[in-house]
């Protein structure tokens, strides 16, 4: 979370007052603390409390995930790389409003993201950071496969992820949902949001696919994935758009 965004929330929710915030801000910058651990360090709120006012301030419910059961049902309705990607735990539906914990409740973009994706409301509850990143870890896992082992498993299969002529459109779907695919399309994602890139640009060519980002208005080219994985990943990202491939 934003760490002035959240001191504002809380001289307006009346918890600090300015040179309160002014000191906390300070001491989360000198000594690498989160906001949340500099406010609480400060004694000015629990750790409770803290997600308690950020859930108040947003009209949102807070919830302690402790004892929280989350149903396989739940989990399996955002796929593990988006979960990974925007930091956000399904906990329970409601008719179509999903209810999601995000680790960053404050920005509007994610809870977007997700309604776009998922073609569902999404009900945005606050939860400790810490136990949603736990949560996130033990039911979707950590995506440590480097980018070479995903090309190497990838390349591995690729006599099954070529598209052949006379299959056609299912086919070629059928190769998109495949999950290195999906992997391998998460991870180039992933990494471009780390790198705050502004756009990818995915370059299929005669004999070579290329594939960069855009960063600060220059292009920086990532290690070229085979050639023929061109037409499965562009169809992925087809897939993922709702085009039609």
């Amino acid at each position: 979370m934003n760490s002035k965004q959240v001191a504002e929330i809380f001289i307006e929710q009346n918890v600090l007052q300015p040179s309160q915030a002014d000191d906390v801000l300070n001491e989360a910058t000198l000594n690498g603390k989160t906001i949340a651990q500099a406010m609480v360090d400060g004694g000015f709120v629990d750790e409770n409390g803290f997600y308690q006012t950020i859930a108040d301030a947003l009209g949102a419910e807070y919830v302690d995930l402790t004892d929280k059961e989350i149903s396989l049902a739940v989990l399996k309705l955002i796929p593990s790389g988006l979960a990974r990607l925007h930091r956000a735990l399904p906990i329970g539906l409601s008719g179509k409003t999903l209810r999601v914990a995000l680790v960053d409740p404050l920005d509007p973009r994610a809870a977007e993201d997700l309604r776009f994706a998922l073609g569902k409301d999404v009900d945005v509850v606050v939860a400790p950071t810490e136990q949603i990143e736990e949560r996130i870890k033990q039911h979707y896992g950590t995506d440590t496969s480097s980018m070479e082992d995903i090309l190497k498993q990838l390349g591995d299969a690729g006599e099954l992820l070529q598209i052949r002529g006379e299959d056609g459109a299912a086919a070629a779907e059928a190769e998109a949902n495949a999950t290195p695919i999906i992997r391998f399309v998460d991870l180039i994602l992933y990494q471009a949001i780390q790198d705050r890139a502004s756009d990818i640009h995915f370059e299929p060519f005669e004999n070579e696919f290329k594939i960069r980002y855009r960063v600060d208005g220059a292009l920086y080219e990532m290690s070229p994935p085979p050639r023929h994985l061109a037409l499965p990943v562009i169809s992925r990202v087809k897939v993922m758009a709702n085009m039609n491939i």
